[in-house]
C-alpha cells in the first residue's frame, strides 16, 4: 500500500458548483511521509479533468504543491482551507476565478482508514 491514500467523491459547492473533492491520507504509522513518497504517486484513474477539484487533507505543503501540478488539466483547481473553504489556485474556465473562495462542507463519506 502506498503511504498515500487519495480518493475522489463526487461533491458540490454550497452554492450548488459540482467538483469533484479530492482527498488524501497519509497511512504511515508515525503520520510522516518523505518527499520520496511521492514517487509512484498517482491520482485516481475516476478524476475527471473536465471538472473543477478541490483538494483536501492534512499533510505538508510539498504534497499540496505535487497534487496541485497534477491536477492543472482540470477545468479549477482549488485547496481546502478549514477557515475559508475551497480557495481557487488554478483555472482554464469563467466559471471560477483565481482567489475566488468557494463555499464547502466537506463530503461526509470521505475514507478514513486510520
Amino acid at each position: 500500500m502506498h503511504p498515500i491514500q487519495l480518493e475522489v467523491i463526487p461533491h458540490q459547492t454550497i452554492d450548488g458548483l459540482p467538483y469533484q473533492h479530492l482527498h488524501f491520507q497519509i497511512m504511515t504509522a508515525d503520520g510522516i511521509i518523505t518527499p520520496a513518497d511521492l514517487k509512484g504517486l498517482c491520482l485516481p484513474t475516476n478524476l475527471d479533468f473536465k471538472q473543477g477539484v478541490v483538494i483536501e487533507g492534512k499533510g505538508p505543503i510539498w504534497l499540496y504543491g505535487y497534487l496541485v501540478h497534477e491536477c492543472h488539466p482540470c477545468a479549477w483547481v482549488a485547496c481546502y482551507d478549514t477557515r475559508l473553504g475551497g480557495v481557487v489556485v488554478s483555472t482554464h474556465t469563467h466559471a471560477v476565478s483565481i482567489s475566488q473562495v468557494l463555499p464547502i462542507e466537506l463530503p461526509s463519506n470521505r475514507l478514513t482508514l486510520r
